[in-house]
């Protein structure tokens, strides 16, 4: 798992996925506890783009996830994402998709504004 921190991973949304074939990336959605297989080794990430990618994880899920989700992982030939790393994020405010999927397509167009170190 160490050489999933010696470079960066991107933040993407469910559309960049294509473009990130072989590579480590990080991603956000949200669980439904019923899309999660019954041995815990995948699930449907939903993300705000009403697009479901399917994560599957190296190890079966310890703990039930639900709500929202931070999944790092290499994006597979099908779009799906191997999971190598998933932190649920709890939060006392509703989630704003729309400003995170905007700041994650500006990040991508102006390569500049953020820059990884």
């Amino acid at each position: 798992m160490t050489e999933l921190y010696d470079n960066p991973r991107p933040r993407i949304t469910a559309s960049m996925l294509p473009r990130f074939v072989g590579k480590n990336v990080t991603m956000l959605g949200t669980v439904d506890p019923g899309n999660i297989s019954s041995d815990g080794s995948s699930f449907k990430l939903q993300t705000d783009e009403k697009t479901a990618v399917r994560v599957t994880l190296n190890a079966p899920l310890n703990e039930m996830l639900d709500d929202l989700v931070e999944v790092t992982g290499t994006v597979d030939n099908q779009c799906n994402l191997s999971g190598i790393v998933y932190h649920k994020v709890s939060s006392n405010v509703p989630f704003d998709f729309e400003e995170y999927n905007n700041t994650i397509d500006l990040m991508h167009r102006f390569p500049n504004l953020c820059t990884y170190k």
